[in-house]
Formats: C-alpha cells, sequence, structure tokens
C-alpha cells in the first residue's frame, strides 16, 4: 500500500471493542454451572481471536485439564450454553475502544470505505456491532463460518476484498494480534495494530505489523483523517 487506502479492514475483538470481561462472564456462567472452577479473565482474554468454539474448548480443558475435552459430549452439551449466556449478555459489560465512534465517523466522512473481518460468528458479531451502535459503519461484514478457515488464513480477508471490489494493493487490515497480521500478508494487503488488543498475551509489536497504533487518534492522523463532524453512525 504506496498510498492512502480505498478500503479498510477491521478486526473486531480486541480492535474495536474491549469484549475480555463479557466472554469471561459467559464462560464461567457456564462453567459454574456444571459445577466446574472459574478461570481468570486474563486468561479467557489469551484464548480470544480464534472463535468462540475454540476459545470455549480451551477454557473448558482449563476447568478440567481434560486434554481431550473438545470431542466429549460434556462439551458438546455446554457449548451452546456458553453461546446461549454470551448472545443474552453481550453489549452488557463490553466497550468500544476510546475513540472509535469518533474515528470510524471521520472515515466514513472522509471517504473511506470500511468493513469487518472477524472470526467470531456471525449472529455474535451482529448482536455486538448493534449494542454499540456500529453497524451502520460498516459496508463488509466477514465473520467466522463465511470461509472454511478462519483467520490466521488469508480467506476471510479475500472474501471481504472481493465483495467490496477492491484490490489487495488498495486495502489496508487494522486488527490486534498475529492472527491479523498473518492473515494480511498472505492476503498481500497492508496491516496496522493496535497494542491495546489482546494477541494472546505477546506483544503485537512482535508479530511485525506494518504499524504499530496506541489508539483511535492515532489511526486517523496516519490517514489524515480530522476530527469527525457532528453525525452519528
Amino acid at each position: 500500500m504506496s498510498t492512502l487506502p480505498q478500503f479498510i479492514m477491521f478486526d473486531l475483538d480486541g480492535t474495536l471493542v474491549d469484549t475480555a470481561a463479557e466472554i469471561a462472564e459467559a464462560v464461567n456462567l457456564t462453567l459454574r454451572e456444571d459445577g466446574l472452577v472459574t478461570i481468570p479473565v486474563a486468561q479467557v482474554r489469551d484464548l480470544i481471536g480464534k472463535g468462540t468454539a475454540w476459545l470455549f474448548g480451551n477454557a473448558l480443558q482449563a476447568a478440567t485439564g481434560d486434554a481431550g475435552i473438545r470431542t466429549s459430549a460434556r462439551y458438546a452439551r455446554l457449548y451452546p450454553r456458553f453461546l446461549q449466556h454470551y448472545a443474552e449478555g453481550t453489549g452488557h459489560i463490553s466497550i468500544p475502544y476510546p475513540g472509535v465512534k469518533n474515528a470510524l465517523l471521520g472515515l466514513h466522512q472522509s471517504g473511506y470505505r470500511l468493513g469487518v473481518v472477524t472470526n467470531k460468528e456471525r449472529s455474535l458479531t451482529l448482536r455486538l456491532l448493534d449494542c454499540h451502535g456500529l453497524s451502520k459503519a460498516f459496508e463488509v461484514l466477514v465473520a467466522g463460518g463465511d470461509t472454511p478457515q478462519g483467520k490466521p488464513s488469508p480467506l476471510p480477508l479475500q472474501l471481504a476484498l472481493r465483495q467490496a471490489g477492491v484490490q489487495a494493493g488498495d486495502a489496508l487490515f487494522v486488527g490486534d494480534s498475529s492472527n491479523d497480521v498473518e492473515a494480511s500478508r498472505h492476503a498481500g494487503v497492508a496491516v496496522w495494530a493496535f497494542n491495546h488488543g489482546y494477541n494472546h498475551g505477546k506483544p503485537i509489536a512482535s508479530s511485525s505489523p506494518d504499524a504499530v497504533l496506541d489508539n483511535f487518534a492515532e489511526l486517523m492522523a496516519r490517514l489524515g483523517v480530522t476530527q469527525a463532524q457532528p453525525a452519528t453512525l
């Protein structure tokens, strides 16, 4: 990306919205109902990024000590319950990162086209975006299950590019994890990453994105966007 992008794709959890405590609440409610020990929010935070099935499987393994729990009847019984708890609790604790709404509005007003590419299941993604008033900012959404593999595969980004009708060299991905960086590299898309995200407990700089961002004000400045004009998404 030698010039400013036409199309900007965003990750969701850990990039636009801080969801760790909300996901941990649903995980631990499910564990308690089944008589299991709960796990710390920090541990759940490090599991975010590969979809809810992977996250809950690892959380259940941590709570039971059973490495084969993902293929068990117990997992099959508890996973739908976790999804129900998470859907019911979406928007109660999670919060957009500071400056998100202003940045999205400013980008939109400046003519940038925006999309979300996440490993989170579509129904949960839509619910989260709706709860925080972010849905209308995005013209493209690629969620978990829309492609045979999620990030770090490039397939979700490639699908988003096709839906937008944009070439990889005219796009930018903004995320927070090594999955985002790897997917972008394989898709031929420039990638910037926030250091406020999850990245499995590791500094995002170690994944070598094209830029590391401290906040959304820095994102706007790099893209030549000033303060958004009064409006709503």
